[in-house]
């Protein structure tokens, strides 16, 4: 059965590859970005796709929904370093069929893997959980948090304007003091951490 691997890390995607070699499971292409992403699953069609969802700006859950808005028929499994129930209901939620944890057994992912080629509609996990975490206090003001929770719709900081009655270069002035305030160096690192830290919801 094809599948492909689509992981910002090398070494993921080359230590998947060699743990799948003597399954029934082929990879057939790698990628390590969502255009990359969704070019090879347009290309090869695969039946599933190992996603994780910290891909360099974007985030692997955008591409599960943009695959499955163009009908896709792949099966998404999330395998990601995240471990928080909070971030498994996200991945549920953008299409995903099972999410599991970079920290669990590669037989439980092979396993996953079977039961969702063989027809499996029940969504599946694997690895540890944790519950999510109380809200951090970031010191946002309500005006940061009002557009933290814009951020997850992939808005441009001109629509985000317009939506808040703002000009264009305030929106990007609260938009680096958010940065800022969760050290995250892009929106999709700073989406995944309000994610992690309940500050908001995927939508």
């Amino acid at each position: 059965m094809d599948i492909v691997i689509i992981d910002d890390h090398h070494l993921i995607r080359s230590g998947l590859t060699a743990a799948l070699a003597n399954t029934n499971f082929q990879v057939v292409a790698e990628a390590s970005s969502v255009s990359e992403g969704l070019a090879v699953l347009n290309k090869f069609q695969p039946a599933i796709a190992l996603v994780d969802i910290d891909l360099g700006s974007s985030s692997g859950l955008d591409l599960i929904k943009l695959s499955l808005s163009q009908k896709s028929k792949c099966k998404f499994v999330v395998l990601t370093m995240h471990d928080q129930t909070q971030i498994l209901e996200s991945a549920k939620a953008a299409g995903a069929s099972a999410f599991v944890t970079k920290g669990a057994a590669i037989s439980d992912l092979i396993e996953i893997m079977k039961c969702i080629s063989g027809g499996a509609n029940k969504f599946m996990n694997a690895g540890e959980l944790k519950k999510s975490k109380q809200v951090v206090d970031f010191d946002f003001t309500n005006r940061e948090l009002e557009i933290l929770t814009l951020l997850p719709t992939g808005a441009t900081a001109s629509a985000i304007a317009g939506m808040l009655f703002l000009t264009e270069p305030t929106i990007k002035t609260h938009l680096s003091a958010i940065y800022r305030k969760l050290s995250a160096a892009n929106r999709a690192r700073a989406v995944s951490i309000a994610l992690v830290n309940n500050l908001i919801t995927q939508q």
